[in-house]
């Protein structure tokens, strides 16, 4: 029997199920995949026979549509990078594919067509989240700039799920002045499956691309039912889980709105960027010598002296609680007070954060931070370790002076920094009841 063929099999219970045949891990198992998208497993010594249904599914095959125009919807641009999001099981080895061609998507899901215009849909790459590095992030804001300033009213970046939340963050420096709504958005599970959230998130992410919200913002499923989705401030969000489909969340900020397929949004932050018909300006000058490094209990602070002799320019320190290096440590070789000295004397910019992931540093509570602070460390307010490495090779793509990049790291550009953290932005049982 060949892979990507319809069957139904029989077992000897007398129970029977039809699916698609796809490969096995092993010898003793036959896999189906469900019409409900799931798979199922079963022993060869229980099947009592196999009946070959259809014809092969052919991955090629899969059909290609064009856009439709429908007067009276705004028209957006879709950007497609890679993901989850746009994939499907290739039935040939039971994995999941990459779309062969972008605008399957629209095969897929012709709800889009009923929201908005589909002006353009571009394929610079499709590679897997991890894969991206700044030159893609660059590559990215400058179509998302010449989409918006050659008439498009919004942007739609399907994008892997892994590292979305770096993307967005640099998109959220590299695009200033945004007047339009640009949503970057993936899915936790492939479109083959029966709980994907991969079509719903891509219509709450058009729905957002029409909004009058002029922010870059990553929109996700808001809870693990198909209810409504999030859109989250590109530099206030975090992937806070491997497999849920609300796994995205706001950090030390609320989400701007909710966004149901319906076509409704819901305002919940009323801090953000409205519509207006100016022109974005595009800054992608980056500097990508800056590395991000943990501290964690024993970890080797000759890692700091690592990055200096490479030729780094900035390094940032994903600390504990307030923003804490070792520095009294018992067995003196694991301090790291006289590597970040070394690394500041040689001019190097070393920014702190936290690893608590909520909350903000603070470089005056206890002695140890104090000393770091006094070193010229920069301890970065609330902002998250990953928004910070990217925020710091921005800012070191326009200048190397100490003052300049202190004040730029420690000035709000892009909704990153806020002046005092609430209670209701630490996303606990209580909140979610709130807002669910």
């Amino acid at each position: 029997m060949e892979y990507g063929r319809k069957v139904r099999l029989l077992l000897r219970d007398g129970r029977s199920f039809e699916g698609t045949f796809i490969p096995s891990p092993n010898e003793d198992t036959i896999i189906l995949k469900l019409n409900n998208g799931y798979n199922i497993g079963f022993q060869k010594d229980h099947i009592k026979d196999i009946i070959p249904l259809e014809e092969k599914v052919e991955v090629a095959k899969f059909p290609r549509r064009k856009p439709i125009y429908r007067e009276g919807l705004k028209g957006v641009s879709i950007i497609v990078t890679g993901g989850t999001i746009m994939s499907r099981v290739d039935y040939r080895t039971g994995g999941v594919h990459m779309f062969l061609d972008p605008y399957e998507l629209l095969y897929e899901i012709p709800e889009l067509e009923d929201i908005a215009v589909i002006n353009n849909i571009l394929n610079p790459f499709s590679i897997a989240s991890e894969d991206i590095t700044p030159k893609e992030w660059v590559k990215i804001a400058e179509i998302v700039a010449k989409e918006l300033n050659s008439g498009s009213d919004g942007v739609i970046i399907p994008h892997g799920t892994d590292t979305m939340h770096y993307t967005s963050a640099a998109l959220s420096f590299m695009l200033r002045d945004l007047g339009k709504p640009v949503a970057l958005v993936g899915a936790q599970r492939s479109s083959d499956r029966g709980s994907s959230d991969a079509f719903m998130n891509m219509i709450c992410a058009t729905i957002y691309a029409t909004s009058n919200i002029a922010e870059v913002s990553v929109v996700m499923h808001g809870y693990i039912s198909d209810e409504f989705c999030y859109a989250h401030r590109g530099t206030r969000v975090r992937k806070m889980h491997t497999e849920r489909r609300d796994a995205f969340q706001s950090i030390n900020d609320l989400p701007l709105a909710k966004i149901y397929p319906s076509g409704k949004i819901e305002i919940v932050n009323k801090n953000y960027r409205r519509r207006n018909d100016g022109e974005v300006l595009l800054d992608t000058k980056i500097y990508e010598k800056v590395a991000l490094v943990k501290v964690y209990p024993g970890s080797d602070p000759e890692i700091i002296d690592f990055f200096v002799d490479k030729g780094y320019k900035g390094i940032v320190i994903e600390g504990t609680g307030f923003g804490h290096a070792p520095t009294e440590t018992l067995h003196r070789e694991k301090s790291w007070f006289p590597h970040i000295e070394r690394a500041v004397e040689e001019g190097i910019i070393v920014c702190m954060t936290s690893q608590t992931i909520f909350g903000r540093t603070n470089s005056f509570v206890y002695s140890n931070a104090r000393r770091l602070y006094n070193l010229g460390v920069i301890h970065c307010e609330d902002m998250l370790p990953e928004v910070a490495y990217v925020k710091l090779m921005w800012v070191l793509g326009h200048t190397e002076n100490y003052e300049e990049v202190k004040n730029l790291m420690l000035t709000p550009l892009a909704g990153e920094i806020k002046p005092r953290s609430l209670e209701e932005e630490f996303i606990n049982s209580g909140l979610k009841e709130k807002y669910y």
